[in-house]
């Protein structure tokens, strides 16, 4: 027969564009519309409804960049709507472009007595309208939020502020109408759209595809377009038969999970936050009392929180909705946190923090961890997730990596101390799905473990900005619940998938180790105050509870629980993996500066008084060494005196010495020698000094705050101009020069023990689009490195042997990096920063040491056009080591310095730890008030060792819990006083001790 497929399809397409789709709407009656601008920061309803609303005309231009404009839609319906059997609605367009929710314009929705409807957004328009009413009153709280992503072309722009973003109207408001759906005619719509999708995405060979385009096009053929109604029930029947195909046998589950990931801060401040989840909630709530069968799994306590704060009646239903198992919060998180670059404690505080809020407000946990869009994950996560009572994790972010693609999406993910934890990452490749034919048809094309399971999770929803699951969503994958062509979906929780999939794997493949996203190296640089203000408050928060907890136990001062709990809070917030990454618009940073100022200021002043309960009035000069290795650790100890260093000029340069270290700064300012005498190895290569700052053009190809794409290596160009080099008066040799339009200054010094080489940054930034590094070369042929991680650290290769290699060229590490060689190491602490890159340092055609690069800034464009630039610090040190504990022992040096204090009398620690290569992390109360002691340690050396852990206080009994500081099911290690407390510890194993004291 003759083929006439395109111009069948051609004619379909056209009808459910051109005919149907309007006809979905019965009847139409604009409204009255009124206004108010806020003119500031948003008002709650109770404000807004008793100002004076002027008139408002449909087409109006409303709303500058931040603003927020409260409509009221008042109107009589007419009479003969009453009888209607259709959906009564409110349909509302502010002003909505063809791109994704969240990203524009979007409103709130409330009743005339205050209560909330539902969330209004492009792709979700409408508000439900009770019967039995002839007149409407409904408030609509509308966010003038600019399109700062502009479809992504990362374009510089001022929109990011409110005091740059201009004062231009950017929407207009075309229309609120009530409207009266036509059921038959909706029904009909969703039967032919689902169809005629599924039959987009099956190849033209398959016979499925032609009857579905045949029976489509009976169907135009049946209906009247000028009255879509009168046919529908019939075309509904004529499709009937392709809709109860059932799928193969073997097609693949869709296990489709409501979802609407909301970033906590990204292309809108956190404020925005509280709004964008509470109109995706109420647009979820909405749904929950149409549907029965959605089920919608959200994260972040922080978020349940502000809406708990702000909006009590709303929290309510999300309460009797997770009561019932339709809303489930997921994660166990304050909110989904960078996973590469915060701390340990952090990590474990975000689940502390987050477990304890979902149990206090809906009486639940969560074990299943759900970090859909941090960059990269830490292999010391296992241990962690396994530590807070967490069965399994899912994210879907490593499918963006630019090189290599993962080999699994259900397998066994292996931490560094051996840790496995049931892992998934959904084959569809996104966490927000519309559950349409392409998004299915990927998910089951693939999956990697075809051979073994039979299901995955596809996250569906609007996301990233909020809005959440829509009907159209629902009704689609309803009708794909049991149908040929497509995998089988079916609407469920996380869980569901997790018992089944520990059921379909007896033995899952394992994946070992970090896993490092091949995208986005460049949030371990961007924003360079921002992560400083992380490094600070997590050291200050250690501090705190250290001292605090020793003020409690040996001088009965108070343990001010809320202000630590207030603290961390905001900290956790700040670790969000748009914030702490550096890849907000400029409101956000600045409030996350702003936030941890503030948070240093709380700090020190209940670390001071700590210190002052705890040292008594004196004048003697003490130092509190809250740093777990250093001599006096943990302990108020007299000031020691520095070891004996000098600084002198030479005809070769400046010359640093003591009896550990001898230095040669050259004329340059670089180290053009570092001589450790107690091995007498030279750990600089000749012609390869270290300390030199090096500039690289950086302009990624996309994605500018998050990339550096591995091209900058061949832009390189060095500083600039003459330095300016001179002993000061401490012993310090200063260096100065400018390059670019920017300044910096170096100061060198030996160490107090004079085992190390400080060297301390300060830059004046005014660069754009510029990469700034420092390279400190050292004579180690390593053929790996070593890098701190949370709890740990992890090795990676030096070389680029594999394809995994060569894309692993910028890394992220805490406190410190070391290599070595058999007989000599270098250690790099880094108390500022987190990017490194680090490869094999050639010279003459063959490998003499090992290039280390800290990346300190970058200048980016997009989101925030003023990124970095500005005066920076960094603090940075080298020291030989002889094993890795010697890292260690260096980061913390570096880290946790000294605190000087005036006083009466040193003040032993509290607890001591004896072990060759155990760490006290954390010391502080319990969680629940109890007034139990909480000891944190950890293996830091990857060995198995031995530990014994010495308490100078009276106390009764203590046991091993796990991170949440409950019983242990896998360690139930019990101590009584007696018998003191000795551990066996396995590499990287972190170890809570629970010590019960006295009662007073």
């Amino acid at each position: 027969m003759h083929d006439t497929t395109r111009t069948t399809e051609a004619r379909i397409d056209r009808f459910l564009r051109d005919v149907l789709e309007p006809q979905r709407v019965r009847a139409r009656r604009p409204l009255t519309v009124e206004h108010w601008v806020v003119g500031g920061e948003p008002v709650p309803f109770a404000h807004a409804v008793h100002q004076r609303f002027e008139p408002f005309v449909a087409g109006s231009a409303w709303g500058r960049a931040w603003d927020t404009v409260w409509f009221r839609v008042t109107g009589e319906l007419p009479g003969d709507w009453a009888g209607e059997d259709g959906e009564l609605e409110l349909e509302v367009d502010l002003g909505y472009s063809s791109r994704l929710p969240g990203f524009q314009a979007e409103g709130i929705a409330y009743d005339a007595s205050g209560r909330m409807i539902k969330g209004l957004e492009p792709l979700n328009r409408h508000v439900p309208l009770a019967r039995g009413t002839g007149s409407i009153e409904v408030y609509i709280e509308a966010a003038a939020n600019p399109n700062i992503a502009d479809d992504f072309s990362f374009r510089s722009t001022t929109l990011g502020h409110r005091a740059t973003a201009g004062d231009a109207l950017l929407y207009s408001a075309r229309r609120f109408d009530a409207v009266v759906r036509d059921p038959e005619v909706v029904e009909l719509w969703y039967d032919a759209t689902t169809l005629w999708d599924l039959a987009q995405h099956l190849s033209e060979s398959q016979p499925r595809r032609h009857r579905i385009i045949e029976a489509l096009s009976r169907v135009v053929d049946t209906i009247d377009p000028t009255d879509a109604a009168a046919g529908a029930v019939r075309a509904r029947r004529i499709l009937a038969d392709q809709l109860a195909q059932p799928a193969h046998a073997s097609a693949h589950r869709a296990i489709a999970v409501g979802h609407a990931h909301i970033d906590s801060a990204w292309l809108w401040p956190t404020r925005e936050t509280v709004r964008k989840f509470a109109r995706t909630i109420s647009n979820v709530l909405d749904l929950v009392d149409r549907d029965p069968e959605l089920v919608f799994a959200a994260s972040s306590a922080q978020q349940y929180a502000w809406i708990e704060e702000q909006y009590p009646e709303l929290f309510e239903r999300v309460r009797a909705a997770v009561a019932v198992g339709r809303i489930v919060p997921v994660g166990g998180m304050w909110v989904e946190s960078d996973a590469t670059m915060i701390g340990g404690e952090s990590m474990v505080r975000q689940f502390l923090l987050g477990q304890r809020y979902f149990r206090d407000a809906f009486g639940v946990e969560s074990d299943i961890v759900w970090l859909p869009d941090s960059f990269g994950f830490s292999g010391a996560l296992p241990q962690i997730f396994r530590g807070v009572g967490a069965t399994a994790f899912l994210t879907q972010k490593m499918s963006w990596s630019d090189t290599n693609r993962m080999p699994h999406h259900t397998f066994a993910w292996e931490g560094i101390d051996g840790s496995r934890i049931l892992t998934h990452f959904p084959p569809v490749d996104s966490y927000m799905s519309d559950l349409g034919a392409a998004d299915l048809e990927k998910a089951e094309r693939q999956y990697a473990e075809k051979a073994t399971g039979s299901s995955s999770i596809v996250p569906f929803g609007w996301g990233d900005g909020g809005g959440g699951p829509t009907r159209e969503m629902l009704a689609t994958g309803r009708r794909k619940g049991d149908l040929e062509g497509s995998p089988r979906v079916e609407f469920a929780g996380p869980a569901r998938f997790f018992e089944e999939a520990r059921s379909e794997f007896a033995r899952p493949p394992v994946w070992s180790g970090e896993l490092y996203l091949e995208l986005h190296r460049g949030v371990f640089t961007s924003q360079a105050q921002t992560k400083q203000g992380n490094r600070r408050s997590e050291r200050l928060l250690h501090e705190a509870e250290l001292w605090c907890a020793t003020a409690t136990v040996r001088a009965g001062a108070e343990y001010p629980q809320r202000e630590l709990d207030e603290a961390w809070r905001t900290v956790l917030l700040q670790q969000f993996h748009d914030i702490l990454p550096g890849t907000s618009i400029a409101w956000v940073h600045e409030e996350a500066e702003e936030r941890y100022r503030e948070v240093e200021r709380v700090l020190d002043s209940l670390i001071e008084r700590a210190l002052a309960a705890l040292a008594g009035e004196g004048d003697a000069e003490l130092e509190a060494q809250a740093s777990p290795v250093a001599p006096a650790a943990l302990a108020i100890a007299p000031a020691s005196p520095p070891v004996h260093r000098s600084a002198a000029s030479s005809e070769h340069g400046f010359i640093l010495e003591s009896d550990r270290l001898r230095a040669v700064v050259d004329a340059h300012g670089r180290v053009s020698s570092l001589v450790d005498r107690d091995s007498g190895l030279e750990l600089i290569v000749p012609g390869h000094p270290a300390g030199e700052l090096q500039l690289f053009r950086d302009r990624p190809t996309q994605w500018d705050a998050w990339d550096i794409d591995e091209h900058y290596r061949r832009t390189r160009r060095e500083d600039e101009g003459d330095a300016h080099v001179e002993i000061d008066e401490g012993g310090c040799v200063v260096v100065r020069r400018r390059f670019g339009d920017s300044t910096a200054t170096i100061r060198w010094a030996l160490s107090d023990d004079g085992g190390a080489l400080d060297l301390d940054v300060h830059v004046d930034w005014r660069e754009s689009q510029t990469l700034l590094k420092l390279a400190l070369p050292v004579a180690v042929l390593a053929d790996r490195a070593s890098a701190e991680t949370l709890f740990g650290h992890v090795h990676r290769p030096t070389h680029g042997n594999t394809s995994w290699d060569a894309a692993r060229f910028e890394t992220v590490a805490h406190r410190w990096v070391h290599v070595e060689e058999p007989g000599a190491g270098v250690a790099i602490a880094n108390a500022s920063a987190y990017g490194w890159d680090i490869t094999r340092l050639e010279h003459e055609g063959r490998g003499v040491g090992t290039m280390m690069r800290a990346s300190l800034l970058r200048a980016p464009e997009f989101p925030d056009p003023h990124t970095d630039r500005g005066e920076h610090d960094f603090a940075l040190s080298l020291r030989p080591t002889r094993s890795i504990m010697d890292a260690v022992r260096e980061g913390y040096r570096r880290a946790y310095p000294a605190r000087p204090v005036l006083g009466a009398r040193p003040i032993d620690a509290l607890v001591s730890l004896e072990s060759p290569t155990a760490v006290i992390e954390t010391v502080k109360l319990a969680d629940d008030g109890s007034g139990d002691l909480i000891v944190r340690l950890y293996e830091a050396a990857g060995a198995r060792a031995t530990a014994e852990l010495e308490l100078v206080m009276p106390w009764a009994a203590a046991r091993c819990v796990d991170l949440l500081e409950r019983a242990r099911g896998d360690r139930q290690d019990a101590f009584d006083s007696n018998d003191g407390i000795r551990l066996s510890l396995r590499p990287f194993e972190i170890v809570t001790i629970r010590v019960e004291l006295p009662i007073a």
